[in-house]
């Protein structure tokens, strides 16, 4: 049906029932019964430069109940859908916001398709690609048969920009109204295990999203996981190459690498696409993630590494992995914490390194002045082998020096520093 707001007016009591939408200065009205179907559907579209509402009232006795509306959007147009019940009239109204011009409108009014009902259309193994909306075909239903004991791959991929929702019903659903076994509010990912005597023909009910106007595109896939989409998962060594893809089910890969005694591990993943690298325990406890690297301290034990697609992306990837001993250096004077010699005399200043780690050390002697403090003398740069290392040194005074030692790291070995101090006093020995 065609109207327009010109010449149009505004009963004084219009605004005291008016919905959320805001108010309006003219109005145009029309009633429309509700028939079998379960909810209506309304789409309007304003012409010219016309900024409408368009509100929906149930009369209730001498009073109208607000039950929704809407405002044209910059293209001038506007959809809404309720639900009704049957033999109910309802009343929509369109009217001109204050600070708008008049002008024409269109509004259909129409039922939409009835809801999807179980357990809908068999899922291609392939998958399928399709569209929902608000109005017209507000859901999709599809069946697929899984058995139980068995993992399966859902991705629910919906068109950048949009939000779809997904529910999955077991085997023997009579009604879409009962509870799901899984659910997505907003597309996504998910593993899905059929338990004990749940083996069947399985639904899945694609959801539109009531805010999201005109078509909502989608891709429903589902298939079997294999050893690399959950446990055990692929062995990592130091470096992996792999591809994902979002808008499939190949959105995960997973890989697990053990730690055989406290290291340093950091994970940098290399790819063009939106891709997220996470670090686990043997306990599914997420302990680091990030888009390009993740990295945490880590206890012995086994640890599993997801690379995941986000936002329907796909590509290739490259993923490195770098595990570094947890070290501790510990600073030395002919071998202990403190040492005693005389003017001189040639002590060795060294360090001890843990786990029997070789690689770089430096070694810095000071001496103490009485007024300023201690003030440097030497540094050696050597080499730890076998967790040891040392040099020979010759202090030039008599007075109280202290030693510290730093591991530089290697590839396998992270670097650690002394947190004490060695001493060593050179002096004569007292008289009286």
């Amino acid at each position: 049906m065609r109207g327009t707001t010109e010449e149009a007016t505004l009963e004084e009591s219009e605004n005291e029932f008016a919905a959320n939408c805001g108010a309006v200065r003219a109005s145009i009205w029309y009633s429309v019964p509700a028939g079998p179907g379960r909810r209506i559907a309304i789409r309007a579209a304003a012409a010219g430069d016309l900024d409408a509402v368009i509100d929906v009232f149930r009369p209730v006795r001498s009073q109208l109940e607000a039950v929704t509306c809407e405002t044209t959007d910059q293209s001038g147009d506007a959809a809404l859908t309720f639900g009704a019940d049957e033999g109910q009239r309802y009343l929509i109204r369109v009217g001109r916001r204050p600070n708008s011009v008049d002008g024409e409108f269109r509004l259909d009014v129409f039922s939409p398709r009835p809801p999807a009902r179980p357990p809908g259309k068999p899922l291609p193994r392939g998958g399928v690609s399709r569209s929902v909306d608000r109005l017209e075909n507000t859901d999709d239903a599809f069946a697929t048969r899984m058995r139980a004991g068995v993992s399966y791959r859902i991705n629910l991929a919906p068109a950048r920009g949009r939000c779809v929702g997904l529910r999955l019903f077991g085997p023997g659903t009579k009604s879409f109204g009962g509870g799901a076994l899984r659910s997505l509010r907003c597309g996504g990912y998910l593993l899905f295990t059929p338990g004990p005597g749940g083996g069947g023909r399985h639904s899945l009910l694609v959801e539109s999203n009531d805010r999201s106007r005109g078509a909502q595109r989608y891709r429903l896939t589902v298939a079997p996981a294999g050893g690399d989409d959950t446990l055990p998962g692929r062995r990592l060594g130091s470096r992996a190459r792999g591809g994902l893809n979002g808008r499939r089910v190949d959105v995960v890969d997973l890989y697990r690498f053990d730690v055989l005694r406290r290291s340093d591990v950091r994970l940098r993943l290399r790819s063009a696409a939106d891709f997220e690298v996470i670090l686990l325990g043997q306990g599914g406890r997420r302990l680091a993630s990030g888009g390009s690297v993740a990295s945490r301290q880590l206890r012995a034990g086994r640890y599993f590494v997801a690379v995941r697609a986000s936002g329907g992306d796909s590509g290739g990837y490259r993923l490195k992995k770098v595990v570094r001993t947890i070290t501790s250096t510990r600073a030395t004077v002919n071998g202990a914490r403190r040492a005693q010699v005389q003017p001189g005399s040639t002590v060795s200043v060294g360090a001890r390194v843990s786990a029997g780690s070789s690689g770089p050390v430096r070694i810095d002697v000071e001496r103490l002045d009485p007024l300023f403090g201690w003030q440097f003398v030497r540094r050696y740069n050597t080499r730890a082998v076998s967790g040891s290392a040392s040099v020979s040194f010759t202090p030039s005074a008599e007075g109280r020096y202290r030693v510290s030692a730093v591991f530089r790291g290697t590839r396998s070995a992270a670097p650690s520093s002394s947190r004490r101090f060695a001493r060593l006093l050179v002096a004569d020995p007292l008289r009286p």
